[in-house]
């Protein structure tokens, strides 16, 4: 009631206070933030309630502390959830995160800029790097002599070794549900034939069909390794035009 005569007197308007909730990620900041905004008209309230409680200078500054160093991360999450979000995406916001908190230079922004450094650390792949370089290898060498112990950039040949793998993995699947689905539209014939056979027939087809063996054909390996190189030369030189292994690769 105190505190909503002061609110109206100076804005208008009533501004409750909020409170935090666990189930709501950003209602901290939200909390913090409203109850910064109505720092002077808390002060008056608990003056003329007479209260014991009193907010130093300090306490205010720490709570202007919390709200700087929460506000990046509110708008890193927003950018994180983001239906055109990816990996690329991802790493300049968590170096948004970062610069943010280091130009701050307090100590709650110091402890939440380590935390995140180790948990990059923890998450961090290879297949950001393969994303940096599909995307620009230009980028990509210019990041590697830049790179620190956190945003670290796979070698050219790890990197190289990777698209490999993921090449020859799809590849082997594909054979593989191909293969599959012949098999069974072959046993689908099989059963529609049924019904014109006679039992003789029908007995005979069963033994030849038990008789054959299941093989998977295998077609003859590519060498991506070979093919990752050449395609990779022409891309820092040409682009995606003629590259069908990397071209696939950045649709992956």
């Amino acid at each position: 009631m105190y505190l909503q005569k002061y609110v109206k007197e100076d804005t208008g308007k009533e501004l409750s206070l909020i409170l935090d909730c666990l189930t709501r990620w950003n209602r901290l900041l939200a909390m913090t933030e409203r109850f910064h905004e109505l720092k002077v008209r808390i002060d008056k309230n608990l003056n003329d309630i007479r209260s014991d409680t009193k907010f130093r200078d300090l306490e205010w500054s720490k709570i202007k502390d919390l709200i700087d160093s929460l506000q990046p991360f509110k708008l890193a999450v927003e950018a994180l959830c983001r239906r055109d979000s990816t990996l690329l995406t991802d790493e300049t916001t968590l170096k948004f995160i970062l610069e943010n908190l280091l130009t701050q230079d307090t100590v709650l922004s110091a402890e939440l800029s380590e935390a995140l450094l180790v948990r990059i650390k923890e998450r961090r792949t290879v297949l950001t790097g393969i994303l940096i370089y599909l995307q620009n290898p230009k980028k990509y060498d210019d990041d590697t002599r830049r790179a620190g112990d956190t945003f670290n950039i796979p070698k050219k040949k790890v990197v190289r070794l990777e698209m490999k793998n993921i090449l020859e993995r799809v590849i082997r699947d594909d054979s593989f549900n191909e293969n599959v689905d012949n098999i069974v539209e072959n046993i689908l014939d099989s059963l529609s034939l049924k019904n014109d056979l006679t039992l003789q027939k029908e007995l005979e087809m069963q033994i030849q069909q038990d008789m054959k063996s299941y093989n998977i054909n295998t077609k003859k390996e590519k060498d991506f390794e070979k093919i990752l190189k050449k395609e990779m030369t022409a891309h820092e030189s040409e682009g995606f035009e003629e590259n069908t292994c990397l071209l696939f690769m950045s649709i992956c």
